[in-house]
C-alpha cells in the first residue's frame, strides 16, 4: 500500500474515531493492520493462490481472452494483461509462475521475449529457421537474421526433405 493511501486511511479511521463512529478498540485495530508490514513471502503466497483461481477462468483460445470476470477484469481482458498485472506484482516475476518448479527465470523469461521480439516475418519456406511463416533465426543465435538489400537473407540455411 503506497505511504499517501496509508496516510488517507489513518485521517480516515482518525475522522471516525474523533466523531465516535467508531470504538477505541476498532481504532486500534485498524492502526495496527496499517502499521503492519506484509512480508514479501506472504504477498507472493497470496498471488500464487490468485494465480491458481486464474488458472481456472475460462479463456478463448482465439483470442485468448478472458470468458468470465476474475478479480475485477472483466470478459474480454487479454491473458496477457493479467500476466503483467501479476508480473508487477510477484516477485519472481510470472515466468516463476508459469513454471511453478521454485526456479527464478526472470532474466531468462526477459530475454526470450527480447529474443521472440527480433523474430520476423518470413516467407523462405525452404530456410531451417522459418517455422509458421516466422522467422526464428533470433531465438537460436541471439542476434537479428542478417537481410541486405542485394542478398536478402545472409543468414539463410537451406533444409531439404518434407517441411
Amino acid at each position: 500500500m503506497t505511504t499517501a493511501l496509508k496516510g488517507k486511511a489513518f485521517d480516515t479511521a482518525y475522522g471516525l474515531y474523533n466523531r465516535d463512529a467508531i470504538s477505541s478498540s476498532d481504532y486500534e485495530t485498524i492502526r495496527e493492520g496499517l502499521e503492519e508490514i506484509e512480508t514479501l513471502r506472504d504477498r507472493d503466497t497470496a498471488l500464487e493462490e490468485m494465480w491458481r483461481q486464474f488458472a481456472d477462468v475460462p479463456m478463448n483460445p482465439e483470442t485468448e481472452c478472458i470468458e468470465e470476470a476474475f478479480m475485477g477484469w472483466g470478459p474480454g481482458v487479454s491473458r496477457e494483461e493479467i500476466w503483467h498485472w501479476f508480473d508487477r506484482r510477484h516477485s519472481k516475476g510470472v515466468a516463476y509462475l508459469l513454471y511453478g518448479d521454485g526456479i527464478d527465470r526472470t532474466d531468462q523469461f526477459a530475454k526470450l521475449v527480447y529474443l521472440k521480439q527480433l523474430c520476423i516475418e518470413c516467407e523462405s519456406q525452404t530456410c531451417r529457421y522459418n517455422h509458421g511463416g516466422e522467422c526464428r533465426f533470433a531465438m537460436v543465435h541471439e542476434r537479428e537474421a542478417r537481410i541486405t538489400d542485394d542478398d536478402g537473407c545472409i543468414d539463410y540455411d537451406y533444409q531439404e526433405g518434407d517441411l
